[in-house]
């Protein structure tokens, strides 16, 4: 079971020292009034150079104005990829939030922007191959999860249910167009990266500009959640996605910690 370390473990000062030459700039997307969690991040995040970015809080949007308005459109959606109600205000919040990041990445000039929810933890022994993890990308890569769930470990039930879905997608019969079953779980790519599979989670991810202005356009106006929208683009082959292995970071676990402030992708 992976172990949950804070600022003083060796490998954390190491990765965190990599990323501040690496990185562009690392923006942390954190409700304003999550204050409690913001003074765990400063802690468990001390070295790492982050700025963080004030999330657009729920509490702020109303539906309507935003259909109103041209902001959100749940309509473009896929069915594979479709909530099975209206698309709840703080995953439209998170949505906004994450491609204000890219907004700012483009604007800026940057090339490397490394984005956080402000639930991130390093995860042993992950972190200490993150490093390692971003020198292996291609000068082609567009995405790269550092942290992220599902499909972690490829079974071979997996496989043969993958099988099943590349044989059925032609004859329709599956919810996954041909190229998305296919793409569905990850691959071996170097020692320490995976070509991207469905991975989900959106709380520890390195994007390039290119990456960027795909994925503002893609999602203006708003129709998926931040982590859909990563995993329809890759699926989709879209983006040259890929994912560190093993995870470098991981998120709260909020029952733990008690604390009285959900997860901000929760925060519906």
């Amino acid at each position: 079971m992976p172990t949950v370390p804070d600022a003083s473990s060796l490998a954390v000062p190491a990765a965190f020292e990599f990323l501040n030459g690496w990185a562009d700039r690392m923006l942390v997307v954190s409700l304003r009034r999550a204050t409690e969690r913001r003074a765990r991040l400063a802690a468990r995040l001390a070295g790492l150079r982050h700025e963080l970015l004030d999330a657009v809080d729920k509490a702020e949007l109303d539906r309507d104005r935003l259909v109103r308005e041209g902001t959100y459109d749940e309509r473009r959606t896929r069915p594979a990829y479709r909530f099975r109600e209206d698309m709840r205000l703080g995953a439209i919040g998170a949505a906004l939030s994450h491609r204000s990041a890219y907004e700012r990445m483009i604007a800026a000039g940057w090339e490397r922007l490394v984005v956080f929810e402000d639930d991130v933890v390093p995860r042993e022994p992950g972190i200490a191959a993150v490093p390692e993890a971003l020198r292996q990308l291609p000068p082609t890569w567009e995405l790269c999860y550092l942290g992220y769930s599902m499909n972690e470990v490829v079974t071979a039930g997996a496989r043969l249910k993958q099988a099943a879905y590349v044989a059925l997608a032609p004859l329709g019969l599956s919810r996954w167009r041909p190229g998305e079953a296919r793409r569905l779980l990850p691959y071996p790519f170097s020692p320490n990266l995976r070509r991207a599979g469905r991975h989900m989670c959106a709380h520890a991810y390195a994007v390039t500009r290119e990456a960027a202005r795909k994925l503002v356009a893609a999602n203006t106006p708003i129709a998926y959640s931040a982590d859909q929208l990563l995993t329809r683009m890759v699926l989709e082959g879209r983006l040259e996605a890929y994912v560190a292995e093993p995870i470098g970071f991981d998120q709260e676990r909020m029952d733990a910690l008690a604390s009285p402030l959900p997860s901000y992708i929760s925060q519906d």
